[in-house]
């Protein structure tokens, strides 16, 4: 049996800190044990378009990005689900219907409805409060997310999956009964603390499978 371990390693609150931050023992850990002969693979709920620059000069061997929509190894992409266009159509129309204000996660960027900015503020502190971030009373939306776009084209056919604001936690319940075609979850909290709801291609579990078998290759 080779000796080569495959390690998976989140983003947010493992490789960098919730405001961003990469301390600089995270980089130290991944570049030994890459240079031991072990594949580090970033597995996150983040699509591509959410790390910065200096997350990716760290050097990984591939991704697993957007709660499994996007399979990257060795820069070769083994699969990526998107949402279909129809389905961004429907959120998008429907978030607007009900004034929530949301974004679209896309490896082109983080497509953010028209008062996301504002709205996503008092949340993301929030969120980032409940996490022990010092100062989370001071950041700003683009602080805690990398990526984000705004005033760009909402009706798209390159999205991962779809992010929104909750007013309430009826909000996602309404959500999964509307959009029964999809997988509809919640983060930034459990249950009825939860900020947000998501939505993202309903076979995807599925899918992200059949990358499984080229990871336990790597080993």
């Amino acid at each position: 049996m080779s000796d080569t371990k495959v390690v998976f390693l989140d983003v947010d609150g493992t490789i960098t800190t919730y405001e961003n931050v990469i301390p600089a023992s995270a980089k130290r850990a991944i570049g030994q044990a890459r240079s031991r002969g072990h594949k580090v693979f970033m597995c996150t709920g983040r699509s591509k378009a959410e790390n910065p620059p200096e997350l990716l000069a760290i050097g990984f061997d591939g991704m697993i990005g957007g709660n499994g929509a996007y399979v990257e190894v060795d820069d070769t992409v083994v699969m990526h689900q998107h949402v279909t266009a129809e389905q961004c159509r429907r959120i998008v129309d429907w978030c607007h219907g009900r004034g929530l204000e949301f974004y679209l996660e896309s490896n082109n960027g983080l497509f953010a409805s028209e008062h996301f900015r504002e709205k996503a503020r008092p949340v993301l502190r929030l969120y980032a409060g409940r996490k022990g971030v010092e100062n989370a009373e001071t950041l700003e939306t683009d602080d805690v997310m990398h990526g984000m776009i705004y005033g760009g084209e909402l009706y798209r056919d390159d999205v991962n999956k779809v992010s929104f604001i909750l007013s309430s936690y009826q909000d996602y319940l309404d959500a999964v009964e509307e959009f029964s075609d999809m997988k509809v979850g919640t983060w930034g909290g459990a249950g009825e603390t939860s900020a947000f709801s998501v939505a993202c291609d309903a076979s995807l579990n599925a899918k992200e499978a059949r990358a499984w078998p080229i990871f336990r290759r790597l080993a």
